[in-house]
């Protein structure tokens, strides 16, 4: 239980100091806006992207135009909540003291987590060694298949094949399924990510081999295997970046609970239980 609220506890400050850390992004005061007598600098537009999470941000990036269209709302938003005295009332009071002691903790945690938190390289070779097992990739298919919604349909589809027509070509031109636009092909997939039957059907073919009719609840298929990569484990150059960032977040981890715990013994901490 003890260790369950660290982690949930972790997630809110991390998310809190990501928050308020932002981006440092060089930016002119050049204005971009100006919203009554408040100038809006291209600084300001920059700072505010910066700040967001990087998916959002790079939406922002794409879309500046918008971003500061929201700016100029919110500032219209925020004059007008001022103006009837939002920010006096009792409710945005406590939420404001929420916020600024949820900030201060974040910034207070992510100092004491970011010192001495280096990930050397021959730890990432001792985990590696340790835990080579985790990355193992299983054996993977690659298959294409033609999707059509009734038997007769799929009988002249093998006979068209039968004859050598191209499988890319036919899938395109009759397949129902949204892989037609790549002549039917479905990528790699690895065992338990398509439905059992079409697994089955798929396992039994050689590559460059063509299954008969297969009827599963989406409709008829028939199937071609275009490749097999047996079972390999990947190299620690391969997951070198991964180990680290896993190793990172273990070593936060463990650095937070020793900072809970020193902070806990120097306390004097009475719990009622009743």
């Amino acid at each position: 239980m003890y260790n369950n609220n660290i982690l949930r506890y972790t997630g809110i400050l991390f998310a809190a100091a990501f928050f308020i850390c932002g981006c440092n992004m060089k930016a002119s005061n050049k204005p971009v806006a100006k919203v009554n007598n408040e100038i809006i600098t291209q600084e300001d537009l920059q700072s505010n992207i910066g700040r967001l999470p990087p998916y959002y941000r790079a939406i922002a990036n794409q879309q500046k135009a918008k971003f500061l269209d929201e700016m100029i709302n919110e500032k219209l938003f925020l004059k007008e909540a001022y103006r009837r005295g939002v920010d006096r009332s009792k409710d945005v009071k406590e939420l404001l003291n929420e916020a600024k002691r949820k900030i201060i903790l974040a910034k207070f945690v992510e100092d004491e987590i970011a010192k001495n938190t280096k990930i050397s390289d021959k730890e990432i070779e001792e985990y590696y060694k340790l835990h080579k097992k985790e990355f193992v990739m299983p054996e993977r298919y690659r298959a294409s298949h033609i999707l059509v919604s009734s038997e007769p349909e799929a009988k002249k589809v093998l006979e068209r094949l039968q004859k050598r027509e191209s499988f890319e070509a036919v899938a395109k031109e009759v397949s129902i399924d949204p892989s037609k636009a790549n002549g039917g092909d479905l990528g790699y997939f690895t065992e338990g990510q398509m439905i059992p039957d079409f697994e089955a059907a798929c396992f039994k073919l050689e590559i460059g081999q063509t299954s008969g009719i297969l009827k599963t609840q989406f409709g008829y298929h028939i199937i071609k295997l275009t490749d097999k990569k047996p079972s390999q484990t990947k190299t620690l150059s391969e997951v070198s970046d991964q180990v680290r960032l896993r190793l990172m977040d273990m070593k936060k981890m463990e650095k937070l609970q020793d900072i809970v715990k020193e902070l806990r013994e120097k306390a004097s901490i009475t719990i009622y239980e009743k």
